[in-house]
């Protein structure tokens, strides 16, 4: 049995890298349908009548909207004449080969057919050019509005008029260009429509948390602790988004990455002193977190009072700090959540400092940064 249970569609490589492979095998599948038709002669020109699902059937492959375009490709390069409206697969297609009439005993082969020596001559567009109705008819079948393909006009005569070119079909020249516009207009609208705010509830996906927790081995608290810095940072912001989550991660990796080269430089526990003070990497982290210094700074003082008093050694306090602070941060943000480690209300300091659970509370939670 052959592996190819049809007639074959037989293409010239020559002509395929001149005009391209797409309209170089429409050209010759309009040719297997001249050569079983009865053209009629019209202007010195040989014009064949095909039913659109004819030509649909033929080539499985294309799409209605595809030939639309190919036709109107190989019809700016002036090597194909269509009679009417332009192809649509629910009526008939007229077209001729832009070439000199065959005679009747014998058919034009297809070279001389798409010959560029075409008799239709190239011209600049009119600064008064308008498309047809049956070219805003076409672009009505591809889903333009005709109000979208009305207001591209001014900007297409302008915009070739200051070019010069010639061309033989500006038609098709203005359907290719306003379906392309179309396309990019409509991908927009649809993208802005999946676009939302951030809100004081989100919370990353579970394919994100996936990718930072599962795949990149960054610690679970580490993630849950910037929820909130992200969250606010983009939410005062206003700005909206379909990419919360991959804004995320990113953010999550580049402090990840500080985060885990403090510790590395940090591997003998040893006890905190008075003068003791965070590298400067911390506060680098912490500005990725949008946190002030200052705000850091102003809980130095009795970090360092209670582990003195504690007197635990870490082996990064850099890290201990940095935990440290971005609990506060979130706490300082979000004042009214409630139940803590212990099941106590949470509240604000009345003189103005922000503390929502105990300072033992918040330096011996999580101790997976020690």
């Amino acid at each position: 049995m052959s592996l190819i249970p049809e007639k074959p569609i037989t293409i010239s490589p020559t002509l395929a890298a001149t005009i391209g492979l797409e309209e170089t095998v429409l050209l010759q599948l309009l040719q297997e349908c001249r050569s079983h038709a009865n053209p009629e002669q019209s202007q010195g020109f040989d014009w064949v009548t095909v039913a659109g699902e004819k030509l649909l059937s033929l080539a499985p492959f294309w799409r209605e909207e595809d030939i639309v375009r190919l036709s109107a490709g190989l019809h700016e390069k002036g090597l194909l004449l269509i009679g009417g409206a332009p192809f649509a697969g629910q009526r008939d297609f007229r077209f001729a080969f832009n070439d000199a009439v065959a005679s009747s005993s014998a058919r034009a082969p297809i070279q001389p057919a798409v010959s560029p020596a075409a008799p239709v001559s190239a011209k600049t567009i009119g600064n008064s050019w308008q498309p047809s109705q049956d070219a805003l008819r076409q672009l009505s079948q591809l889903g333009v509005t005709q109000a979208f393909a009305q207001q591209q006009i001014p900007q297409f005569v302008a915009y070739w008029r200051d070019r010069n070119v010639p061309r033989h079909s500006w038609e098709s020249k203005f359907i290719k260009e306003v379906w392309r516009q179309w396309q990019q207009a409509e991908a927009t609208s649809h993208r802005r429509r999946q676009e939302v705010s951030l809100t004081s509830d989100w919370r990353p996906s579970r394919d994100a948390l996936q990718i930072l927790i599962g795949q990149g081995g960054i610690n679970s608290n580490f993630v849950e602790d910037a929820i909130p810095e992200f969250i606010l940072y983009w939410r005062d912001r206003g700005d909206l988004s379909s990419t919360w989550d991959s804004k995320f991660i990113q953010h999550i990796r580049r402090q990840w990455q500080f985060y885990t080269g403090m510790m590395e430089q940090d591997s003998m526990p040893r006890a905190i002193d008075a003068q003791w003070r965070p590298k400067e990497s911390v506060y680098d982290v912490l500005q990725m977190a949008n946190i002030s210094r200052q705000f850091a700074e102003q809980l130095l003082p009795e970090f360092i009072l209670y582990w003195q008093e504690n007197g635990k050694p870490q082996s990064s306090w850099s890290t201990k700090f940095l935990q440290y602070v971005k609990r506060q941060w979130a706490h300082h943000i979000q004042p009214s959540s409630t139940d803590t480690a212990h099941g106590k209300q949470q509240g604000s300091n009345p003189n103005g400092r922000i503390r929502d659970r105990s300072f033992v509370e918040d330096l011996t939670d999580r101790s997976w940064a020690s």
